[in-house]
């Protein structure tokens, strides 16, 4: 999907002197950044104008994008300096964060306002006018930005459009407990089809967290209310996966268009390197995985956020070597695995440690199943590959994309929240299952579903047509 036909490109004829110009500005989460990036190489291939907002500490992630689409720009802003909110030094990614300070992160970042708008009346005044502002959900700043330029604001949800509807869902209503000390309390949202119920624990950690007239929880809601001023709303999504929720207008959307433009990991070709240089080369780690059989293998990750505690990552550990299956456990720094694992394992485990090239291993034929945190970008990788999850939900969207997985049937869960301690045995069985013959209906499943991501993104297929509607609606604005 990245190289379209000639003509499904868009046109770049210009409109009272003016050629389209899209500014997309990315949310500093690996999550959030890549997928809008993906965006950003298929805007620009179908022949927009495309320049990435971005502070000088992120600017090396946007390279391989670079490389590959040379007409893409990039605007490097100063990361603002906020003591009162962030201490000074702590970072300009959330993966150099700790989790305590996500919340006043998000808030210091709408500080980028005002520069990015003298970076825009800039570019006008040299012929090159921004004419549409696409952003990730989490810097709804950008929509009075838009507005105060006059021109279309566009909001980008790296999560899939359940959870984009639950979010805004909250921040519009702002539902509370009626047994503050209740947990497992229900929260439904009677305005989403299905009126799904999930207990206060799975529920956005950004709203669980809200005290109304507290700063930082108020800037929050109102980033997220901006959003519903947005001309329409992206979802790195597609409809075979999501139907019930991008059917129809919805009102916790504000009844605004949702565009599926997903799986964009499939759509685009991805470099080795997105997201960062990998820690082992993906020729190596496909040459070791040449020697299993078809569906054999379990890739273990848990995201760029998540390391994982001693006593989890020696569960996780102890699981693998009962199970007797082949692994590739990629590690993130920060998590310790237990001595002599590795040799004890060496014959049928790999463990990778850092940044894995995560989409080269699970398209590997032998890779079939994914032990994952249900982050929305591996499950949509996972999910391209027609590769079968075990889930182990942790926070954030992840409960929302563990539950659309099990709906779909290409799932099995083995852990929940980010507090849990896996049962080691119980782990193992469920991963020896999964890759002997009661795993086969699952797999079945998984590998159906990712011929309907596939065809989604080809020509034709709804995601296709949902981005070339997207591009004629950013060609036609100026």
């Amino acid at each position: 999907m990245a190289s379209p036909p000639q003509g499904e490109r868009a046109s770049k004829v210009r409109r009272g002197g003016v050629e389209p110009h899209v500014l997309l500005v990315p949310y500093p989460a690996q999550g959030h950044l890549l997928p809008l990036l993906d965006l950003a190489a298929l805007l620009a291939a179908r022949g927009l104008a495309v320049t990435v907002a971005v502070t000088p500490g992120n600017a090396p992630l946007l390279a391989p994008l670079v490389a590959a689409c040379p007409s893409v720009g990039v605007a490097a802003l100063p990361f603002p300096s906020a003591p009162r909110l962030l201490p000074p030094g702590s970072g300009e990614n959330t993966k150099d964060l700790p989790r305590h300070l996500f919340r006043p992160f998000m808030v210091c970042l709408a500080a980028l306002r005002a520069p990015l708008l003298d970076w825009c009346k800039a570019q006008q005044q040299r012929g090159r006018r921004v004419t549409a502002i696409v952003s990730d959900f989490f810097t709804g700043w950008t929509q009075p930005l838009a507005a105060e330029l006059g021109v279309p604001h566009v909001t980008f949800s790296p999560s899939c459009a359940l959870h984009l509807a639950m979010s805004h869902a909250l921040w519009r209503h702002l539902p509370r407990r009626r047994r503050p000390d209740d947990a497992e309390e229900a929260v439904t949202f009677p305005e989403i089809p299905g009126s799904p119920s999930f207990p206060w624990r799975q529920l956005s950690g950004l709203f669980r967290q809200y005290v109304a007239g507290d700063e930082v929880s108020e800037a929050i809601r109102r980033f997220f209310l901006w959003n519903l001023d947005s001309a329409c709303f992206v979802t790195n999504s597609f409809a075979a996966l999501e139907a019930p929720y991008v059917g129809r207008p919805l009102p916790d959307l504000a009844s605004k268009r949702v565009f599926t433009v997903g799986p964009l990991s499939d759509a685009v070709a991805t470099s080795s390197d997105r997201g960062g240089k990998p820690a082992v080369a993906p020729a190596s780690v496909a040459a070791w995985l040449d020697a299993f059989p078809d569906g054999s293998v379990v890739y273990v990750s848990f995201g760029t956020q998540h390391a994982l505690s001693p006593p989890k990552a020696a569960s996780v550990a102890d699981a693998l070597a009962r199970s007797s299956a082949a692994f590739v456990w990629a590690v993130r720094p920060g998590t310790a695995v237990p001595d002599g694992f590795e040799a004890a394992t060496a014959s049928r485990g790999m463990v990778v440690r850092g940044w894995a090239p995560q989409v080269e291993i699970l398209r590997h034929r032998a890779v079939g199943w994914f032990l994952t945190h249900c982050g929305w970008n591996s499950v949509l990788e996972a999910a391209a590959a027609g590769v079968a999850m075990l889930t182990w939900p942790m926070g954030a969207d992840q409960f929302t994309d563990a539950r659309l997985l099990a709906e779909a049937g290409v799932a099995v869960p083995v852990a929940e929240s980010a507090d849990a301690v896996p049962d080691a045995a119980r782990m193992a069985s469920a991963i020896a299952a999964a890759v002997g013959k009661e795993g086969e209906s699952v797999r079945e499943r998984a590998a159906e579903l990712g011929k309907k991501a596939a065809a989604a993104v080809a020509e034709g297929g709804s995601s296709r047509r949902d981005l070339e509607e997207l591009v004629e609606m950013l060609a036609s604005v100026v």
